[in-house]
């Protein structure tokens, strides 16, 4: 009878010849797969957390955002109030202006803004926590990726530099070395980065909270972060490569869209395999973040 926590992937339809029509597409099986599930935990578990990775809700068009959101509603028991964590991820780089009031208005609590070397825009990204405060998100926090090949430690600093002048409330590093590229980044450079940004946030009073996650909190609820104690979540995840923890069953999704279409398209949720418990920590631990940086 514990809460759920609903994950939903937005993948990025840029490359594709149509990005709207691939968008609508996409949400039509996702809210498919959705209704699938709702029936499977019918008066079982209530939604507490909503979160959205990948491209982020802010990468849906608002009219098809407002549908996802009223079905979701429609299909699964939404806990509202004080009690209720729903976060919105932003691109710091393209988030237009107004954006941010509107999508609190839709019920975002929460906002994550991905912060990149490549897309980098640092005179934007205290403007967007100020932002993001005055429309009256109860948590900001930054996602910053790095570990791109051929960035340096003197570039990776002043991205840290960066993002604590913003002054979120929670940091999450995002290590990219080696992903889509011949030439990955050294383990031992990639080591260096990690001890460098372990080292700047403590000394600018982050606590590392799990799975790369550092946040301002006071020690005993830090302990209580790191050590994984009270976690009352089930994680439901929908997407492509979502991936799931419902009691001692985790799964992950499909990554290939023809295949989770086809997989819905004949009345089956798009799995593709069964995880180990380690394997899931990662997004436990980002589940455990919404509940701990509040108490």
């Amino acid at each position: 009878m514990r809460p759920l926590s609903l994950s939903l992937h937005i993948p990025d339809f840029f490359a594709e010849a149509d990005p709207d029509a691939a968008m609508e597409t996409y949400l039509f099986y996702l809210r498919r797969e959705a209704t699938m599930h709702a029936v499977l935990l019918a008066g079982m578990c209530s939604i507490r957390q909503l979160s959205f990775d990948g491209a982020g809700a802010a990468s849906v068009p608002e009219r098809a955002l407002d549908c996802l959101l009223r079905d979701l509603r429609r299909y699964f028991r939404f806990m509202d109030g004080d009690v209720s964590d729903h976060e919105a991820a932003v691109d710091a780089a393209t988030m237009p202006p107004g954006r941010l009031r509107r999508l609190r208005e839709r019920g975002f609590h929460r906002v994550r803004i991905a912060f990149d070397a490549s897309g980098a825009a640092p005179d934007r990204l205290p403007a967007l926590v100020d932002g993001a405060r005055a429309a009256g998100f109860r948590s900001v926090c930054v996602a910053l990726a790095y570990g791109m090949p051929g960035q340096r430690l003197s570039r990776l600093r002043w991205m840290l530099e960066a993002v604590l002048a913003a002054a979120p409330d929670r940091i999450v590093l995002c290590p990219h070395a080696g992903v889509h590229s011949e030439h990955p980044v050294p383990a031992s450079v990639t080591q260096r980065m990690q001890q460098l940004c372990a080292d700047r946030l403590d000394m600018a009073s982050f606590t590392h909270v799990g799975a790369g996650r550092y946040a301002r909190l006071p020690g005993d609820t830090a302990q209580a972060c790191a050590t994984g104690r009270n976690r009352s979540f089930h994680l439901l995840g929908c997407g492509l490569g979502a991936t799931s923890a419902i009691g001692q069953v985790a799964c992950r999704n499909v990554t290939a869209p023809y295949d989770y279409y086809a997989s819905l398209d004949r009345n089956e949720l798009p799995i593709e395999k069964l995880l180990r418990p380690e394997q899931t920590e990662p997004y436990l631990m980002q589940v455990k973040d919404f509940q701990d940086v509040d108490q």
